[in-house]
């Protein structure tokens, strides 16, 4: 989903795209149902379905698509010998039913374009596509506060596919540590907003990569909108500030609230505010950071980013701060 919004950057009002969507798979397979990936008429695509595999001859097929103006569904099976008949050779030993969806830009592309803008924006959505002809194609909005749907859900008649925004990254201050962050943030899609005290440190050319870019002084601090992230960071080496941020952040919903320093650190600065890392274990990550062995502020980056990744997708990890060392 991320991948698609890039194909904002290049829209063009007037040009037909082609929506491949993965209907279903059987065995192992790169991608699974509810993948998307879009193509241009140049045939530029947006996404992936394959590693890289199967997007060439969908290529093939997006062109008589464009041509013909209509859907068309595809399957591949590379379980076996089925694979040597497409003469790929893949041995992924798996089977995809893909159908590509044309988007015509007299029928302003069935508001495709605009729903992506608006989940861009923050909002969800759901795709509900019909898979029998005509390959009905809406779109529901989710409300805020009924965001259940996660998974995918197949019948025999439709697909429903939730469309996600990107995560949204708060780091609080803007030290030299941070642009590798954002930059791992900004390859997957991923929303930052950089904010610090400190006028010469907040400038927005140190952060090339960040979404935005913001001084905050102390005394704004306690009404900075916090509502639309997902994620915050706290950053700024320095223990007075790092304890306002953390203060603050401990009375929001966030489920993610990465604090740098080692434990010991992180225990005093609890204990100024009142209360204690049992409270908020699960929630408080301190030392943050997945445990592969960090020392750099690249490395570092890498594991900040691929915790976070692990926290929403709520997988079970090796985190910092449960080693008893740090």
């Amino acid at each position: 989903m991320l991948n698609l919004f890039s194909a904002l950057e290049t829209f063009q009002v007037d040009q037909d795209y082609v929506l491949a969507t993965v209907i279903q798979t059987q065995g192992s397979t790169y991608r699974k149902a509810g993948t998307l990936m879009l193509l241009d008429s140049a045939l530029n695509y947006f996404g992936l379905i394959s590693g890289g595999c199967l997007e060439g001859d969908i290529q093939e097929h997006t062109k008589a698509v464009l041509k013909e103006k209509s859907d068309k569904l595809i399957h591949y099976d590379m379980r076996g010998e089925e694979d040597l008949i497409w003469g790929m050779g893949l041995g992924c030993d798996g089977a995809i039913d893909l159908l590509l969806k044309y988007l015509p830009a007299n029928e302003g592309h069935f508001q495709f374009f605009d729903i992506l803008k608006s989940i861009q924006q923050g909002t969800q959505h759901v795709l509900s596509l019909s898979l029998s002809p005509p390959f009905e194609f809406s779109f529901n909005r989710i409300h805020p506060d009924n965001t259940n749907q996660t998974s995918v859900k197949l019948t025999d008649s439709t697909i429903e596919i939730p469309l996600k925004p990107p995560l949204r990254i708060l780091v609080c201050g803007a030290s030299p540590d941070v642009p590798p962050v954002a930059g791992l943030a900004k390859q997957l899609g991923w929303q930052t907003t950089i904010i610090d005290h400190r006028p010469d440190f907040i400038q927005p050319g140190n952060f090339p990569m960040a979404d935005k870019v913001t001084l905050v002084k102390r005394n704004q601090w306690d009404n900075f909108d916090l509502t639309n992230f997902d994620a915050a960071i706290i950053m700024t080496h320095q223990f007075e500030r790092d304890e306002e941020y953390l203060k603050r952040l401990l009375t929001t919903d966030l489920n993610y609230i990465g604090l740098l320093g080692p434990v010991a650190r992180r225990d005093k600065l609890l204990a100024n505010i009142g209360t204690t890392f049992a409270n908020h274990e699960g929630r408080v990550f301190g030392p943050v950071g997945l445990d592969i062995g960090a020392d750099s502020p690249e490395t570092i980056a890498l594991a900040i980013i691929s915790e976070i990744q692990a926290v929403k997708a709520q997988k079970s990890v090796g985190f910092c701060y449960q080693d008893e060392n740090r």
